[in-house]
């Protein structure tokens, strides 16, 4: 019986031996594919380029872009500011740099929004509205950005030293309550 089995082997061998090769070179591809777009999309998060600025003519795809781009920048500071509980817990010098650099790369992407949509030049004459509302909110984000930064900052160097004092001295009057009412701790 095993003999049988073994001499009808050799006629899959070739089959085999390709369906292998092939498998393995398509997650080979597929491997180094995922790798190149994790870090092109690193490279491009870190390194923001000013796409073509919106020309003179405004034409819906240039506004649509705009507003696009403006969402993204909008959604990415709501998500950075929410990030920023992990600092009030405690002051962690690598928590706080990690923050920091999110933010800058914030800032950077802001930036490149208001020089790309021309949210920052005052050109004289009418402008669209919706790009004149767009700059609006595109200057208020950055405002929220710097003051939500400098409040925190300010929690970071005045309170958050405070609150780890206060943090200790909670810490010491319950271990001393826990000593005084164990039986080990009670004085006759």
């Amino acid at each position: 019986m095993s003999s049988s089995i073994h001499s009808s082997n050799p006629e899959f061998h070739r089959y085999r031996k390709l369906v292998a090769w092939t498998s393995s070179i398509l997650v080979a591809v597929g491997t180094l594919y995922l790798i190149l777009s994790v870090l092109v999309a690193l490279d491009r998060q870190r390194n923001v380029v000013l796409g073509d600025r919106i020309s003179a003519q405004l034409t819906p795809s240039e506004i649509g872009g705009c507003f696009d781009d403006l969402h993204d920048v909008s959604a990415a500071l709501e998500k950075h500011l929410e990030n920023a509980y992990h600092l009030l817990g405690g002051y962690d010098s690598d928590e706080a740099r990690r923050w920091s650099d999110e933010g800058e790369l914030w800032r950077k992407r802001w930036r490149v929004l208001g020089e790309r949509c021309r949210f920052v030049e005052r050109q004289p004459g009418p402008r669209h509205k919706d790009i004149e509302a767009m700059a609006a909110a595109h200057e208020e984000l950055g405002s929220i950005q710097a003051t939500y930064s400098q409040a925190l900052l300010r929690f970071g160097n005045d309170l958050a030293p405070r609150l780890d004092r206060i943090n200790k001295r909670v810490e010491q009057i319950g271990e001393d309550l826990a000593k005084a009412s164990s039986p080990a701790g009670a004085t006759p």
